[in-house]
């Protein structure tokens, strides 16, 4: 039996995108954490990617499409390559900017990991739909993995509830995107505990 047979539940195509989305946070985080990143690098981040995005969307670039062919959605490779960094970005900057660092930067990592190990798991695990819902079983996994991250920024009440929160909320079908509402609301149950 093949090792990897867990993966046909879920597409090549959006593992790798999780993947993605999780090494893509931590590398912010971590480039955040040691002084190496502020605020203007990740608004420098923000408006390379409006531009490559704009440009992926009628013509070819070297690296850029190459990540497009591999890791965008078909939906969003003409109408907005790059949508998800980009959301991410937004959601990460608005965060960076309106509180402290280490709420900052656990709001990120709770983005990061606990968003992408709740798609992951949920199409691994889950094979219930629901109208409203996304994964009972990735939205657990999600909160789990999400705490354990936010401990490395925040004590244990803070990396519990944001975790509960946010990614409880993330549960949710909802029309905004994850991306952005995610770190926010991470960040505001931090600061308000």
């Amino acid at each position: 039996m093949n090792n990897f047979a867990f993966l046909s539940m879920i597409t090549k195509l959006e593992f790798r995108r999780q993947l993605l989305h999780m090494f893509f946070g931590i590398f912010l985080v971590t480039m955040l954490y040691f002084g190496l990143f502020n605020i203007y690098h990740m608004l420098a981040i923000l408006v390379l990617g409006f531009i490559l995005s704009k440009f992926c969307a009628f013509t070819r670039i070297p690296l850029a499409s190459w990540v497009m062919d591999n890791f965008e959605r078909k939906e969003f490779r003409k109408s907005f390559p790059g949508k998800g960094p980009i959301l991410f970005m937004i959601g990460s900057i608005i965060v960076l900017y309106f509180f402290p660092l280490k709420i900052a930067l656990a709001s990120m990592i709770i983005l990061s990991v606990g968003d992408a190990a709740s798609h992951i798991f949920g199409k691994i695990l889950s094979n219930k739909t629901y109208k409203h819902l996304k994964s009972v079983e990735g939205t657990i996994i999600g909160i789990l993995f999400s705490f354990v991250s936010a401990l490395i920024f925040v004590e244990l009440a803070l990396a519990l509830w944001a975790s509960l929160i946010a990614m409880g909320l993330e549960g949710f079908k909802l029309k905004i995107d994850d991306n952005i509402y995610i770190p926010i609301v991470a960040a505001l149950v931090m600061i308000i505990l």
